[in-house]
């Protein structure tokens, strides 16, 4: 599930990206980035005057760490903060391949593998149990890890929000 932000800063937005960027460690790729090893900052990401893309730094390595990807516009004399906070879009994609693969391919084979034992005569070999019992057992494993990960994850979000109403003296929408 994603969580959205909605901030209001009396800021502009190029006061906002300065703020931002001074008190974060910038990074070029969230996959090959040093900045989560050897920055100094609690947020890493990239920012400029009309888009956000942070993270909480963290000292281990979680595809399922919680991103802010957000857009920053100007609203009156002040500027408006508004996105969202998921997994990275790249991690979302290989998830909906892998547990559509287990599926559609460990869904085959256990169809097929209970049907013929169910409805043949024929005594089969020692290798049907296994293919009744993987498929379901890889989608409950990919189920605990994505969940154990997200549940690392947990505070990110809120952490993320504090950072940005702290830095750009802005007050929550989503809170009124």
């Amino acid at each position: 599930m994603n969580e959205r932000l909605e901030l209001y800063s009396p800021l502009s937005p190029e006061e906002c990206a300065r703020r931002i960027s001074d008190a974060m460690d910038s990074e070029r790729s969230a996959l090959f980035s040093d900045a989560s090893l050897f920055g100094s900052r609690p947020v890493a990401g990239r920012v400029d005057a009309s888009s956000i893309k942070l993270r909480k730094r963290i000292r281990y390595r979680n595809a399922f760490q919680s991103y802010l990807t957000a857009k920053m516009r100007p609203e009156g004399s002040g500027t408006t903060v508004s996105g969202e906070f998921a997994m990275q879009p790249f991690v979302r994609v290989i998830l909906r391949i892998w547990f559509g693969s287990v599926i559609l391919i460990g869904g085959a084979f256990f169809v097929a593998t209970l049907s013929a034992y169910l409805f043949s005569s024929t005594p089969r070999g020692d290798i049907a149990w296994i293919i009744a019992v993987v498929p379901p057992g890889m989608i409950v494993s990919g189920f605990a890890i994505v969940r154990f990960g997200r549940y690392l994850a947990r505070n990110e979000a809120r952490f993320i929000t504090d950072f940005l109403i702290h830095a750009l003296n802005a007050k929550d929408r989503n809170a009124l």
